[in-house]
């Protein structure tokens, strides 16, 4: 061997690959999420009219299976049936809420005229005993908000969701048929995230959310019906819908409706009827939303109450007025899709509450 061969440096060994670091990490996460999301924005016109149906859906899957479970229904008869109570019933609310509302429009600028004079009594008389107001200002303030352009949003949201009726029955009609092949499906297609039963999870989470919600919605609603009909406040079944729909969005929702039929209330009947409103809108929002949801729901949803405001603002951003109305389900999906990824585990643990970080420590 010659001298050279036998002081030659032997050859470098190739250095592994450096792993990625956590801070290009959660930038490349960022990045991805915002992505996914002006996405999501630029097909909210598909993706509302499918959240729609598949809202209806979950909803109707329960009486289905009752039907199928408890009655021994054949599945072609239950499955009839269901369709046949939600087709009508939806067509006899946007019946009855079309001739409301065409009712109601010629009659708006009056109620704004009238509430304009009550407001403006109210303010001449806490004047007349000594508060500092400027009456002039409050009011030019108050004529840039008018019930008509309100009732304009309102029913704005409901065409367009009248726009896409028979699109989304057809949708739910197929995802209530393919109801009982899904977790077969799914747990196929996707077995490391089903194995642990995180889509099972899912579907009972929502499941749960809005069968939960749907009841006291309608108890709301209800509450409002009879305070209606004993203070005779015109459009109580509208009213009463109204309330039902709104409360739907968590904490916001429940605002608005309350002010719609107080507003309502004291156009139509005066202050002595407002005021008895307020009370009953008061008392129900508090037994129902904050006393009977809390032990119906428990910690079924283990959203932090910051992340459910929050979850109302970016996907009202996304998806508009309706994706309002599906905040809560799909932050839900989101959470428990992130909660069955090894590297996007945190994304979960933020999103929810402190009793389930506290058990994800452990």
């Amino acid at each position: 061997m010659s001298p050279d061969q036998q002081t030659a440096p032997a050859p470098e060994q190739q250095q592994p690959p450096r792993s990625m670091g956590k801070g290009l990490s959660i930038l490349l996460t960022a990045a991805s999420i915002v992505l996914i999301a002006e996405g999501i924005k630029a097909a909210q016109g598909v993706i509302t009219p499918i959240l729609a149906a598949a809202f209806i859906a979950m909803i109707a899957i329960l009486p289905l299976t009752l039907l199928q479970h408890k009655l021994r229904l054949p599945r072609w008869l239950a499955l009839i049936v269901v369709l046949g109570v939600t087709i009508g019933g939806t067509l006899g609310i946007g019946y009855y809420l079309g001739n409301s509302a065409r009712t109601l429009g010629p009659e708006l600028p009056q109620y704004e005229v009238r509430l304009n004079e009550l407001i403006l009594e109210a303010l001449n008389a806490a004047k007349a005993r000594g508060a500092d107001l400027d009456v002039d200002r409050i009011m030019a303030s108050l004529h840039s908000w008018k019930i008509s352009d309100f009732a304009e949003v309102i029913f704005k949201a409901l065409a367009a969701v009248l726009q896409n009726f028979f699109f989304v029955l057809m949708v739910s009609a197929f995802i209530i048929a393919e109801a009982s092949a899904l977790p077969v499906k799914m747990a196929t297609a996707f077995p490391n995230v089903s194995k642990d039963g995180a889509l099972t999870g899912v579907a009972d989470k929502i499941r749960s959310f809005l069968v939960v919600i749907t009841q006291l919605n309608v108890l709301q609603a209800a509450i409002n019906w009879i305070a209606c009909a004993i203070l005779g406040v015109p459009f109580a079944f509208m009213l009463s819908f109204f309330v039902f729909f709104f409360n739907y969005i968590p904490t916001i929702g429940a605002i608005i409706a309350s002010g719609l039929v107080i507003a309502i209330t004291l156009v139509a009947k005066g202050w002595g009827a407002a005021i008895a409103m307020t009370a009953v809108q008061v008392v129900a929002g508090v037994v129902v939303g904050s006393i009977m949801q809390p032990r119906m729901l428990g910690s079924r949803l283990g959203l932090s109450p910051l992340v459910v405001l929050l979850s109302l603002v970016v996907w009202g951003y996304l998806l508009g007025f309706a994706g309002m109305f599906f905040a809560v389900p799909l932050t839900i999906i989101m959470k428990i899709v992130l909660d069955s990824t090894d590297d996007l585990r945190w994304l979960s643990v933020l999103l929810g509450d402190a009793a389930g970080a506290k058990s994800a420590r452990e």
